[in-house]
């Protein structure tokens, strides 16, 4: 019980902030752009680099992401053949298949693990956020841009989908692990070392990270709402709150036996809600758009009494 009070009451707590600040006055949808800018490109960047820098290659765990994507590339395919049976076309069904199985792993991951487990449960997710985007989002446009353009020749198509790998290339978070991770290797094996007061300024940076992505979120629920179709949005989030969670600890377990932290790390990573990437991709390409927002929706704030019951099965300890 005292980690749902230390930790599910802090996260939450903020998201609730932030709704109640995006539902004011406040806080313009600009406004939000350029709040949603500054936490990804300056503070959730210093905490990643921080942490990474701390990090030996030799101690991370590969089997860690065969353990969380196995659950996620089960159960995506899964929700692909469900939406084949309700006669979804294949954009719609991508768009299921990705509200089931993308995990908010930065905007509510991070601070999540943080206040869990400290900057050591950082590695193990940053592990997985390092890839999560490059594999779903790319694998759910390629369906989308063949369920858009059939006939579309080869080259086009793979140009396209090239554009798409490289624009989450590109993202903020990503870029940034990685070169947190070398840095540390340069580090480890030099006498250089990051400069006294720079690291004061990522410290600074750092701790301002997890509660200003928490409410980032809270606004940005309370400026998207919820929308139409709203019972497979619902099957969604229960398959994306309740079956991935257990399919990826099933795996972390008994197929790719995985350290007891990072399998909790991979479980409670599969347990968050759907991240807004989920409605942003649905909006891009103009498909499933409410069942997209809604699963979001829907997840996040069901996710409340999931995770803390995740936390209870884990046996999950504040620190």
């Amino acid at each position: 019980m005292s980690a749902i009070v230390d930790i599910i009451v802090p996260v939450f707590g903020m998201v609730l902030v932030g709704w109640l600040i995006g539902r004011s006055s406040l806080l313009s949808p600009e406004g939000l752009r350029g709040f949603t800018a500054v936490t990804f490109y300056a503070l959730f960047p210093a905490l990643l680099f921080r942490s990474m820098a701390k990090v030996r290659i030799e101690t991370l765990e590969p089997a860690i992401l065969a353990a969380f994507f196995g659950g996620v590339l089960l159960l995506y395919a899964a929700m692909l053949l469900l939406g084949r049976l309700q006669g979804l076309s294949l954009g719609d069904r991508a768009m299921f298949a990705l509200s089931g199985t993308f995990s908010n792993g930065v905007g509510i991951g991070i601070p999540f693990i943080t206040y869990a487990f400290g900057e050591k449960g950082l590695v193990p997710l940053l592990m997985i956020i390092s890839v999560h985007s490059l594999i779903l989002l790319t694998f759910s446009c390629f369906l989308m841009e063949m369920d858009g353009h059939p006939g579309e020749s080869r080259g086009h198509l793979a140009a396209r989908l090239g554009r798409a790998a490289f624009s989450m290339v590109k993202h903020p978070v990503i870029p940034v692990i990685f070169a947190g991770l070398i840095w540390g290797e340069i580090t480890t094996h030099t006498g250089l070392a990051t400069p006294a007061v720079v690291d004061r300024i990522l410290a600074a940076l750092a701790a301002a990270a997890p509660p200003c992505g928490l409410i980032m979120v809270g606004a940005s629920l309370a400026h998207v709402g919820l929308k139409g179709h709203w019972q497979p949005a619902a099957v969604a989030a229960a398959l994306k709150l309740a079956v991935l969670p257990l399919l990826v600890w099933l795996i972390g377990r008994y197929v790719f036996p995985l350290d007891p932290l990072w399998l909790m790390v991979a479980t409670l990573n599969a347990a968050l809600p759907a991240g807004a990437n989920v409605y942003l991709i649905a909006q891009m390409y103009n498909v499933g758009v409410g069942r997209a927002t809604n699963a979001v929706v829907i997840s996040t704030a069901a996710s409340v009494f999931t995770l803390s019951i995740a936390l209870l099965l884990l046996g999950v300890q504040t620190r």
